[in-house]
């Protein structure tokens, strides 16, 4: 806000995406998609554009059963949130497959990516695919994407199947503490 606010040419703002979807303390966590989506607007009304840039989605901290639907549901969910606001402008993944992604030399042992070390297509890929198809003429963006609240009309938090319970405790004071940006305030 400060630059645009001294007149500094800036024309738009990317979020990094690298999630963790084993993250368990406050800072580890994947944002929800209402989190994004805020996020995005708060960004979107100082009149920037946003991308969503070096977005994968590691899963190996978490069981084995939860991965798939972790990341897929990441992808989508994610991607179908930013669709709805009009200052997001594209996305961006860090890469395309397993077999050359920069979480093996980085961090760990990982499967961030929506194609495998094969090549072949995994299911975050179609998930991704369904998030962008549903711009089509006809459809509803982001449907069935929890859009305005965390929880669903059940009262589960999102990504309640996979997501770990947190560890450590969420500050919500206000904007310019320690937590992510999504987190903060305007």
């Amino acid at each position: 806000r400060d630059l645009v606010e001294k007149d500094v040419p800036i024309h738009g703002a990317g979020v990094q995406a690298h999630f963790n979807a084993g993250g368990a303390e406050d800072r580890q966590r994947v944002p929800t998609p209402f989190q994004v989506k805020k996020q995005i607007h708060r960004i979107g009304a100082l009149g920037l554009k946003v991308n969503i840039s070096e977005m994968d989605v590691r899963v190996s901290k978490l069981p084995k059963e939860n991965r798939i639907i972790a990341q897929s549901e990441i992808y989508r969910d994610i991607i179908a949130a930013a669709l709805t606001e009009p200052s997001f402008d594209g996305v961006w993944l860090w890469g395309f497959t397993d077999r050359h992604t920069w979480v093996k030399n980085f961090y760990y042992e990982d499967t961030p990516l929506i194609f495998d070390d094969n090549y072949e297509k995994k299911e975050s890929y179609f998930r991704l695919r369904d998030a962008i198809s549903s711009m089509k003429i006809g459809s509803k963006v982001g449907a069935g994407v929890l859009l305005d609240s965390d929880y669903d009309d059940e009262g589960h938090e999102w990504g309640y199947p996979w997501i770990p319970p947190m560890v450590g405790g969420d500050d919500e004071d206000g904007a310019g503490d320690s937590r992510p940006d999504w987190l903060q305030q305007e």
